[in-house]
């Protein structure tokens, strides 16, 4: 007759500490191969009834997000629009110091792409009651618009609000929202001017990629707007953006 026995398994014995920092380098593994889904969540739901037909629409709808801290602290608000110009949502995106709030143009188009909105107007108000726009407000306002524009969102308009009055960059014009193309101020007419120069400069023995783009109508306008973008973003004179810009033409 044959003894069968159990096979018993060989325990390992851990002493308080060892543990420990075995379940410690288990979550660092366990933190490393994590990867979270990124949500927009709708909050704090608030009456809106009709389209958006005039800036008016715009300024009561903000003033009434940020009516206790109009004068304390500025506020950036986007409202977010389908492709009838009805506000699907809003952002409330920073609450910062009596003359300043940090804005970040990623975030306000992300969640433009999260929620399929059509059309952004964006807003923050003056706690001193000033309603001219700052050269920052200009330069935030053009990042905006041309990081929309990538994806098809149009940025219909800034306001600027305060308790008595608004400012919109649309209804003044404002070049930062209109673009270069309908700018008719001097210092922006000598700037395409000089760009003209700079273009015409180019050749196939000096820059042949950027000279190739150019031999087409479509080809010429994409290298002038490259030209701009650098001009205005990287705030560069145009003679030294060509020879950059062909570096990167024969770095792809």
């Amino acid at each position: 007759m044959k003894y069968n026995q159990a096979h018993i398994q060989p325990q390992m014995v851990f002493d308080k500490s060892t543990y420990q920092d075995l379940e410690s380098q288990i979550d660092e593994l366990d933190a490393e191969f994590k990867v979270r889904e990124i949500e927009v969540t709708f909050n704090k739901e608030a009456y809106f009834f009709g389209q958006v037909s005039s800036t008016g629409d715009v300024t009561n709808f903000i003033r009434e997000r940020i009516l206790k801290g109009i004068e304390v602290q500025e506020h950036f608000i986007a409202l977010y629009l389908n492709q009838a110009n009805k506000i699907i949502g809003y952002y409330h995106h920073s609450t910062g110091t009596i003359n300043a709030t940090m804005v970040d143009t990623e975030i306000v188009a992300a969640v433009a792409l999260k929620t399929l909105a059509k059309a952004v107007i964006i807003s923050h108000n003056h706690p001193s009651g000033n309603l001219q726009p700052s050269e920052a407000d200009r330069v935030m306002t053009r990042r905006i618009k041309e990081a929309l524009k990538l994806f098809d969102i149009a940025l219909l308009d800034h306001v600027i609000v305060t308790r008595e009055g608004y400012f919109s960059f649309a209804e003044r014009g404002e070049r930062s929202l209109s673009g270069m193309a309908g700018a008719d101020s001097k210092l922006e007419q000598k700037l395409r001017e000089e760009i003209l120069r700079q273009l015409k400069k180019v050749t196939n023995a000096n820059a042949p990629n950027l000279f190739e783009m150019m031999q087409s109508p479509k080809g010429y306008e994409q290298v002038e707007q490259m030209v701009i973008n650098k001009v205005l973003h990287d705030q560069m004179v145009p003679a030294a953006v060509i020879p950059l810009l062909e570096t990167e033409l024969e770095m792809v």
